[in-house]
């Protein structure tokens, strides 16, 4: 931790507490209610649940062949990465208010679309932020050919802004940068954007004289964006493990984008630990606390802290952690602990994780037990996936105990009870759809937590073949063996275009929005929304 952090404290005193009070509560509640459900920030909510509780339309006995399937698409200008955001009650200029869906490509354009438009449609409004990053200049295969918008943008809908970050190519070099625009028309504000840059103390990887600055050509903005108290949170990771890196967290006041908050580096006197969680958000609890999960690097429990949890206070120091007792073979087999950020349970103090090996981690958020010994009475770690990792999972807070879907490489979707604050160690319900590789959107629909209203979404396809289609699921959350609904029934009526890596399809207001890498948002619902085919589309 360097001396900005101190800075930083000092800093925030001087918000607001309107200001403060106003991003807290739309934060840190999953959603905002104008009328209808709004889907403001990465993963739904930001306990990073990924699911929507308030959904009426969408359940297991309105969702199948017949009445719900592909009522339309909007074209966009590249891949999209970023999870769509929904916001009810957008008021246009010279149309109103407008249910609003806010996408973000990878060649750095946002667009605004009528949320219940027929699709394709004009859009309400389109910018686009600058020249994309080229993944060449860093011989990265992972993602390719640009790199602009990644990670999922956060919405403020009382300051009427959605906060993002853009990676741009600017004289051969990668240049990050944090904007804010106007939900209503797109035009940048809070003083927007800012270029982001940072330096911590510390003799670790890539120190000048004692100190490492933030080198944007070593790192990649993976996690979705976090509002939380009147700042934004932007968190970073590596290209490809590339040395050398380390994990990054800058915070913004999010009511003047030119006011650096704080700055917190992973392993200052290390190497790596990169913040990436298959680019959920960072987490946050009810009392303000920020959580990150890290991946391979070093580990002290004092300065360095990779293959780790970590609860981070609001100026990013470190509350509290939890390292397995294995942390140097996960690192050194590149095992990341930080594959899928923390999830936490929402009305209870439990905080789940889970690694590349397929194991399924269970603690105190409140007490994580710093360098741990797994199964104590407060903590819980099984092999929940035999094949592969984790990188994505969906919970629902059930009324008979909150559900968490998973899955597994080469095999199927499953989901775990957890009963008396424990996980049962066998799944309750297993799809019979297999997957090639763990790399899944996934999200759960329901009315709150009754039984009967819950539907498990999920995509997939071989994201090792670029362009290859991919598949939207819907099961019955409660007994995955009951496959409502995909797109591969009636293909011709509901393809999916290009399967999108770990993009969370969203759903909200008896719609269904998916990213796709066919540069196009594919739009699911009712077949009695669905626009009369056109000429053009009979051709």
């Amino acid at each position: 931790m360097d001396s900005s952090v101190s800075s930083s404290q000092q800093l925030s005193k001087r918000f607001s507490i309107h200001s403060g009070f106003r991003a807290a509560l739309f934060a840190l509640l999953p959603f905002a209610v104008w009328g209808q459900v709004s889907v403001l920030t990465s993963d739904y909510d930001v306990a990073r649940t990924s699911a929507n509780l308030q959904e009426t339309i969408l359940n297991p006995s309105t969702v199948n062949p017949r009445t719900f399937g592909k009522i339309g698409h909007f074209p966009v200008d590249g891949q999209i990465y970023a999870q769509p955001l929904y916001v009810s009650g957008v008021n246009i200029p010279g149309q109103g208010a407008r249910d609003v869906v806010y996408v973000a490509t990878m060649n750095n354009s946002v667009y605004a679309i009528d949320a219940t438009a027929p699709q394709p449609a004009p859009a309400l409004w389109q910018v686009n932020l600058g020249a994309p990053f080229l993944s060449s200049l860093i011989s990265l295969r992972d993602i390719k050919p640009l790199i602009g918008i990644l990670s999922t943008p956060v919405i403020d809908p009382v300051g009427n802004a959605i906060y993002l970050v853009a990676e741009t190519l600017e004289n051969g070099q990668p240049v990050f940068r944090l904007h804010a625009l106007d939900l209503s028309d797109g035009h940048e504000t809070m003083n927007g954007p800012v270029e982001l840059q940072a330096t911590v103390l510390g003799a670790g990887d890539a120190n000048q004289n004692g100190v490492i600055p933030f080198d944007p050509f070593q790192h990649l903005q993976r996690p979705g964006l976090l509002l939380l108290n009147g700042a934004v949170y932007i968190a970073f990771a590596s290209h490809y493990d590339t040395a050398p890196y380390h994990g990054w967290i800058l915070s913004y006041n999010a009511a003047n984008l030119q006011q650096q908050l704080a700055v917190f580096n992973t392993t200052p006197n290390g190497e790596a630990g990169g913040i990436w969680q298959s680019g959920r958000g960072l987490a946050a609890d009810p009392e303000g606390s920020i959580y990150a999960g890290t991946g391979n690097g070093d580990y002290d429990g004092i300065t360095n802290f990779g293959e780790s949890f970590l609860r981070l206070d609001q100026s990013l120091a470190v509350q509290d952690w939890y390292a397995p007792p294995d942390w140097q073979t996960l690192s050194d087999d590149d095992y990341d602990l930080g594959s899928l950020g923390p999830v936490l349970v929402p009305g209870s103090k439990l905080l789940i994780g889970g690694d590349k090996t397929g194991n399924l981690y269970l603690a105190d958020r409140t007490n994580l037990g710093h360098l741990g010994t797994p199964n104590t009475p407060n903590s819980q770690t099984f092999q929940a996936l035999l094949y592969g990792g984790f990188f994505n999972i969906a919970l629902w807070n059930q009324d008979q105990g909150p559900i968490a879907y998973m899955v597994d490489q080469g095999t199927a979707t499953q989901a775990y009870r957890i009963t008396n604050g424990f996980f049962e160690t066998q799944p309750f319900s297993t799809t019979t759809i297999t997957s090639d590789y763990p790399s899944q959107g996934i999200a759960i629909s329901a009315n709150g937590g009754t039984e009967g209203t819950g539907i498990l979404w999920m995509t997939a396809g071989d994201h090792g073949i670029a362009g290859v289609p991919g598949t939207l699921y819907a099961f019955d959350a409660s007994d995955l063996t009951n496959l409502l609904w995909s797109s591969g029934m009636e293909p011709r009526r509901d393809s999916l275009g290009g399967f999108a890596k770990f993009a969370t399809p969203t759903v909200a207001n008896g719609r269904v929005f998916v990213p796709t890498f066919s540069n196009e948002l594919t739009i699911y619902g009712p077949l009695k929304f669905r626009q009369p085919p056109t000429r053009a589309t009979r051709q």
